[in-house]
């Protein structure tokens, strides 16, 4: 098909990047004059029926902040249906957010649309970087059933055209509709260059009516019918001016085509009116046959997206259900203003350009300030509900003799895990040796005391409340280090003295979603120093050797180790070996250079020690030094010369129960201009690796495609939620994460796979036109960022998984959400009492695991 089309829907928009390469203040100055515009052009002239506001509902929220005034004038627009917003709050990187974070994307735009008058039913997402294969089904359960885009599509697009049905793995489906060219095919019409629009330069209508030929021949390449959609706008853009006069224009030179100006559910309404759309496509959009994907965002700032993984799973398997059950149980007040308000925190770093990392040092440093706001709101919500169901002191200061721990599990599956908490003894005269720690039905649990401490109190650190144990041990160090003279592991009589115990025991029957309390008191007629009895799989470690009933790890002092699974006997060597490559890209995209040079860790030599040597969780670590070439030459040809010292700390461990091995490496990054990846041989011999997606369990092909000809070839890497795995039908090795979202699977010549975790990327440009994996284009203004180099100490967390079977028998889901939803502790004084809803008091040695109980006793 070729020559103009029969209808061409025009429409008004503007591409609105919150922050990007100015600060979210800066662009907002902008954003007063544009809609500002857009309501005096809806207004004023009657060529100019409709605009599109980005299908962002937080516009509405940032301008009427400025221009509250305004708000009647937005609404009447709006139900006049000549303004079109949401349905989205903010346009999303949909790879680097969870799957939550986009249903409350939409949850959050419809309840701001609504009070406006309406919501544009349309799945408008135009510069997202890649789409989810379930945004389909999400988009249906918010009711719209079409999908507009620019970015993501491979060699498929030649089959479906620009005008398709896209399927989710559910079945699922919406009308998808790419934006030939993108969306800004038709911005600023009338203008030869970009800049122009935010002047006074005169329209060139002859230039307009050129532009929209050379669209239309462009658009008759791959659409599969004779309706249009014209994208008249970009980034930041304001109204078309002189809009009346090029539309006359484009009439006149194309007599027999419909030009409408027009809303986007409008264009849509006549597709299927047309009944042309008969192609299908089933699968995520992540390539980038016809435009640049930018996957190298996966890795940039990764400091970023380890935050936002944490915030993620702080809101969802933390605050909410636990917020729900306190509430529910025990009459506690939900804090819905507080934790609406995180999530709309959460959400103004989720912009694609935000949490891409591709954005200018002083935006993402308001980023962490955002994401500083939704944890400390989170975790304080968590910390008033625990001391509410765990006072911290006893009504009476002699009944202060026990201390009682209260464990939350806020996975609504029951679970069984090795706690570590420090806890507070007030009680002068506790013989630490006959302490014993039992659950709330009597019976003794396997617990050890990892070490003893007294010190004097410090006013202002309160170690009851805190949420994590980890966290409280790295508390203390600080003040072990600062005020060394005033804490001891002896007693010392004189003066007020707190005992600080470090302890470790075997949480075993938390219900779903509730919490049990354990008891540390004194035994009498007990002479051994070690309190409990420790069950059979007890973790034992040696020099460099740390085990459990599931697995034998073996650590190098290279920070690399072995895993022998002992069901099978199967053992995987040098898994960890840290791969560091050169970078000559930017924030959007990873680069190699023309003599490209890769430091490996397997050569290196350094200590181990033993850091946790208990029955209970044993922990190893490997210090060494890697040396790294200082940064890239000025020729970008090349590494330099030059090295620099950076100091590589590996903690390998296991405990008892755990199917995990659990790997913390810190990394003192001084060298600029490079890759550091942690690889993962599996010896296994696939086509396929399996990744955590969103709602869905990506299969994807090891063997990516050439993308010969194509805008932006597969750079080898795949985004990945909580895990990547690569199986053979007999056995498996998986690789979890915190906030690490890129993996690349990588084939041997014998076939056999090594999973590659990217740990960051180090580059000091927001964006460059000189490097061969974007083909030498420019994604962005060319801006210095040299905190994208991410200098430094860095720290990061995964584990490891070998399975035998398939992933699903061997529940590898449930182990990687294990691993990244921690238990939360508190500890307090036994005699406090709590007060059930329904008026049943309860002593805290008969507190029910969650109420239940209680609760249907009260009622009947």
């Amino acid at each position: 098909m070729t020559g103009a089309p029969k209808q061409a829907f025009v429409v008004s928009h503007t591409h609105w990047d919150r922050e990007w390469y100015l600060t979210y203040d800066r662009f907002r100055v902008r954003l007063v004059g544009v809609v500002g515009e857009v309501l005096d052009a809806l207004e004023q002239d009657p060529e100019f029926r409709h605009f599109l506001l980005d299908g962002q509902a937080i516009i509405l929220e940032d301008y009427l902040q400025a221009c509250p005034a305004d708000r009647e004038r937005i609404e009447r627009l709006v139900r006049a249906n000549e303004l079109s917003i949401g349905p989205w709050y903010i346009l999303p990187d949909e790879f680097l957010v969870s799957a939550e974070a986009t249903v409350r994307n939409l949850v959050v735009g419809h309840r701001i649309c609504r009070q406006f008058g309406g919501v544009q039913k349309v799945g408008y997402m135009p510069d997202s970087f890649g789409h989810i294969a379930q945004m389909p089904q999400i988009l249906r359960q918010a009711g719209i059933d079409s999908f507009i885009y620019t970015r993501g599509n491979g060699a498929e697009i030649e089959r479906t055209g620009y005008e398709y049905i896209w399927q989710a793995p559910d079945g699922s489906e919406v009308l998808a509709i790419n934006q030939c060219g993108g969306y800004c095919n038709a911005g600023g019409l009338g203008h030869r260059e970009e800049w122009e629009v935010h002047t006074q330069r005169a329209i060139d209508v002859v230039h307009a009516v050129h532009r929209i030929r050379e669209l239309f021949a462009k658009m008759a390449e791959l659409s599969q019918g004779q309706v249009y959609l014209i994208n008249n706008g970009c980034d930041h853009f304001p109204p078309q001016r002189d809009f009346s006069r090029i539309m006359e224009a484009l009439r006149r030179e194309f007599p027999d085509t419909d030009f409408r100006h027009a809303s986007l559910s409008e264009y849509l309404e006549a597709v299927r009116d047309a009944g042309f759309v008969e192609s299908r496509h089933t699968g995520e959009l992540d390539q980038g046959r016809l435009h640049h994907i930018l996957s190298g965002v996966w890795s940039s700032r990764t400091y970023l997206k380890q935050t936002n993984d944490y915030a993620q799973i702080l809101l969802t398997h933390a605050v909410e259900p636990w917020s729900a059950y306190t509430h529910y149980f025990f009459g506690r007040p939900y804090q819905s203003g507080l934790i609406d308000r995180a999530w709309k925190l959460l959400l103004q770093n989720h912009p694609h350009d935000s949490i891409c990392g591709c954005s200018t040092d002083e935006v993402h440093r308001q980023m962490e300030s955002r994401f500083s706001s939704v944890i400390g709101t989170g975790e304080q919500i968590l910390c008033h509900q625990l001391k509410y169901l765990a006072p911290t002191f006893a009504r009476i200061a002699d009944e202060d003799r026990e201390t009682a721990v209260c464990v939350a599990n806020t996975l609504p599956e029951a679970r069984v895990d090795v706690v570590e908490r420090l806890v507070v003894l007030r009680q002068r005269d506790v013989a630490i040796e006959r302490l014993r720690l039992f659950d709330q039905d009597g019976n003794e649990v396997s617990c050890e005391i990892a070490d003893v401490w007294y010190m004097e109190p410090f006013w202002g650190v309160d170690y009851r409340t805190e949420l994590y144990g980890p966290r409280q041990l790295t508390q203390f160090e600080a003040y072990k280090e600062n005020f060394g003279d005033r804490i001891s592991s002896k007693e010392i009589r004189n003066g007020s003295r707190d005992c600080l115990l470090a302890i470790r025991f075997l949480a075993e029957n938390l219900p779903g979603l509730g919490h049990r309390q354990f008891f540390l008191r004194e035994k009498t007629g007990v002479e051994t120093s070690v309190p409990g009895t420790l069950p059979a799989g007890s973790v034992t470690v040696s020099d460099n050797t740390v085990e459990n009933e599931f697995y034998r790890v073996t650590l190098h002092s290279n920070g690399s180790f072995d895993l022998e699974e002992k069901a099978t006997g199967h053992v995987y060597t040098g898994l960890n070996k840290l791969e560091d490559t050169e970078d000559i890209g930017d924030e959007y995209d990873y680069s190699p250079c023309a003599y490209s040079q890769t430091v490996e860790s397997h050569r290196i030599a350094g200590e181990i020690r033993v850091l946790k040597g208990g029955r209970l969780w044993g922990q190893l670590e490997a210090e060494c030094v890697m040396s790294l070439p200082v940064a890239i030459n000025p020729d970008r040809q090349r590494r330099s010369p030059d090295v620099v010292d950076c100091r590589v700390c590996t903690r390998v461990g296991l405990r008892q129960g755990s199917r995990a091995v659990e790997v913390e490496l810190d990394f003192d990054n001084q060298a600029k201009d490079h890759r550091l990846r942690a690889e993962f041989p599996t010896g296994i011999v696939a086509d396929t690796v399996v990744s955590d997606g969103h709602f869905y369990i990506n299969h994807r092909p090891v063997d990516q495609a050439s993308g010969e000809g194509w805008r932006q070839a597969p750079s080898g890497t795949y985004p990945q939620q909580s895990f990547s795995l690569i199986q053979d039908g007999q056995r498996g090795l998986a690789v979890l994460n915190r906030g690490l979202p890129e993996i690349q699977a990588k084939k041997s010549e014998s076939g056999e796979v090594t999973l590659a975790l990217t740990l960051f990327r180090s580059v000091g440009w927001l964006s460059r036109d000189d490097f061969e994996t974007r083909g030498y284009y420019n994604a962005g203004p060319t801006l210095h960022t040299p905190d994208a180099q991410c200098l430094g100490k860095r720290h990061y967390e995964y584990a490891v998984v070998a399975f035998s079977g398939s992933y699903l028998d061997a529940d590898v889901m449930g182990i990687a959400q294990r691993y990244k939803v921690p238990l939360l502790c508190a500890f307090h004084s036994r005699s406090c009492r709590q007060t059930c809803p329904w008026g049943r008091r309860v002593t805290q040695q008969e507190f029910p695991t969650d109420m239940r109980e209680c609760c249907e006793e009260a009622r009947n």
